[in-house]
């Protein structure tokens, strides 16, 4: 059996608490002038799914929050063939900030299989 790390057990509220924890208001004033509710370094950001790996049950959660910062970082650490069309579309509705949007599309949507040719769409 293998053993999990101590970032792989964090919860919702951990992850929030580590993105308010990294916040910036020079990178939020910049961010809100391109319409993005983000004030995290997006290397930092990345840096935290990259600890959390691959969690898809864990990035619903984190979407679920409704909070830009985890949904890119949702984005980052979900598997993108385990959506439904229904669940894209949910999400692609949900998706106001720009940024969380564009990843979304480039990490998620681009990634997923057409379920009648079995081809990637991006």
């Amino acid at each position: 059996m293998a053993t999990r790390t101590l970032a792989e057990q964090l919860t919702v509220d951990e992850v929030l608490a580590e993105l308010a924890a990294l916040e910036d208001p020079k990178i939020r004033e910049v961010n809100q002038r391109h319409g993005n509710d983000i004030g995290v370094n997006l290397s930092k950001l990345r840096g935290i799914a990259k600890r959390l790996k691959t969690q898809h049950d864990f990035a619903k959660e984190l979407w679920a929050t409704g909070d830009a910062q985890a949904r890119l970082v949702a984005i980052l650490i979900s598997s993108p063939t385990k959506y439904t069309a229904e669940e894209m579309d949910v999400m692609l509705r949900e998706a106001r900030v720009p940024k969380v949007l564009d990843w979304l599309v480039n990490y998620i949507v681009k990634r997923t299989r057409n379920p009648k040719t079995g081809v990637s769409r991006g």
